[in-house]
């Protein structure tokens, strides 16, 4: 990423790898809002941009996650070479459609760990907010890591972008399975009700690693909206035991 600099940054409910959608239409309630930086916070940049539906976002991968920590961008930027690329890209990867188990080429998929970590992803825009300080995109769809660096933001345009005879390749041969999700009422009721839909999704999709092994006792802990979330999965039903505020 050479000669590029962030213009913004998204701020999300997810601030860990663990648990970012594999797509941005998998949890299409997933609240997010984009952040200027101070030399791009203008009001006059974004005029007109409320008249389209979706956006195209795009993002860079940090040391191979949407976002990161300071380590992870530190870590990141001695993985890359003088060009800017990264020095750790795989030639083949294993996709979580194909449970992890079989590889494709890196280029048939959208994997993070690619020779220039640019990510791509198409969200809905819910509404611009304009501050004294500069606009704030608020998006739905938002499959990215809380801190994520925005490079650019172009709308999308449905006769232009939108192929409806387009094929899938080999995801079209490698269906989704959706998880059933046990969320007691007791425990829905401590999560904001604005954030309880995205949250459902984030469990349908399933965060554990693509190939997990099962172990229906192990219990696995969630980061999202300042709340940790733990639940446990058993073939195709997770079940939500518990939900605490992240600190404790």
């Amino acid at each position: 990423m050479t000669g590029m600099e962030p213009i913004a940054h998204i701020h999300t409910d997810l601030p860990q790898k663990f648990g970012i959608p594999r797509n941005s239409f998998l949890a299409p309630h997933l609240q997010g809002h984009i952040v200027f930086e101070p030399e791009f916070a203008s009001n006059a940049a974004v005029e007109g941009l409320d008249s389209f539906s979706h956006l195209w976002l795009l993002w860079r991968f940090e040391n191979g996650t949407p976002g990161g920590t300071a380590n992870d961008i530190a870590a990141d930027a001695k993985s890359q070479d003088r060009s800017g690329t990264n020095a750790k890209w795989s030639k083949t990867v294993r996709p979580p459609r194909l449970g992890g188990a079989e590889r494709v080429g890196v280029f048939a998929t959208r994997s993070p760990f690619r020779p220039n970590p640019i990510g791509l992803t198409c969200v809905k825009l819910d509404r611009v907010e304009l501050t004294d300080d500069g606009p704030i995109i608020h998006v739905l769809g938002a499959d990215l890591r809380d801190g994520t660096p925005i490079y650019d933001i172009k709308p999308y345009i449905p006769f232009a972008d939108c192929h409806p005879d387009a094929t899938g390749g080999w995801i079209e041969d490698a269906p989704w399975q959706e998880l059933d999700v046990e969320f007691p009422q007791a425990l829905q009721d401590m999560v904001p009700p604005a954030k309880l839909p995205g949250l459902v999704e984030v469990l349908r999709q399933d965060p554990r690693r693509a190939g997990s092994k099962h172990e229906p006792n192990r219990v696995y802990h969630l980061a999202y909206a300042g709340l940790d979330i733990s639940f446990a999965v058993d073939e195709t039903q997770l079940t939500v035991v518990a939900v605490n505020d992240a600190q404790d």
